[in-house]
């Protein structure tokens, strides 16, 4: 049995995205999954070797036969070429660059200056805070002040530190518990 073109076409539409999602959750790029999905559309055209009863499931048995050869694929092409499978974990230096290692360390030094300038309680409230993830509330048990108080010492704090930094963001603290 041949296909007309357009039950083709009536088909394609019904089935084609479905059958790209299909792909895509399994793993396959978009193209990879448009490249599949056209394939198996191809082979659809073909004359059959036997009678067709029910298009739909013939195609779905041609894409997931497609699938699983592009896998296999895959997986002969990784154990014929082992050093491109790695090549993209080999090309991105996890580590940062020499000078975005050197400007994160003097950006380091600045805020430890900036830190030592701060009074003593509005140095230990953003560090609390800032450093150690404590909430107002638990810092203000922990040093014995209210939470209006552990407030009143972490805005002055930014706004030390913004001043010496030169940092232009809004002076206000984010709203805890």
């Amino acid at each position: 049995m041949r296909f007309d073109p357009l039950s083709l076409t009536e088909l394609h539409l019904e089935e084609g995205r479905r059958l790209q999602r299909v792909y895509r959750r399994r793993g396959l790029s978009a193209e990879e999954a448009e490249d599949l999905v056209q394939e198996a559309f191809l082979r659809l055209a073909q004359p059959p070797p036997e009678e067709i009863r029910e298009p739909g499931a013939y195609l779905r048995r041609i894409a997931e036969n497609l699938f699983f050869d592009a896998l296999r694929r895959a997986r002969r092409s990784r154990e014929v070429f082992p050093a491109e499978a790695r090549l993209s974990e080999e090309i991105a230096d996890p580590q940062p660059s020499v000078e975005a290692a050197l400007i994160a360390r003097e950006a380091e030094e600045a805020l430890d200056r900036a830190l030592a300038e701060l009074p003593p309680r509005c140095r230990e409230v953003v560090r609390l805070h800032k450093f150690e993830g404590l909430s107002y509330v638990e810092i203000a048990q922990r040093m014995g002040v209210s939470r209006n108080t552990v407030m009143v010492h972490m805005v002055r704090g930014l706004g030390a530190l913004r001043r010496r930094l030169g940092g232009a963001e809004d002076g206000a603290p984010e709203e805890e518990d």
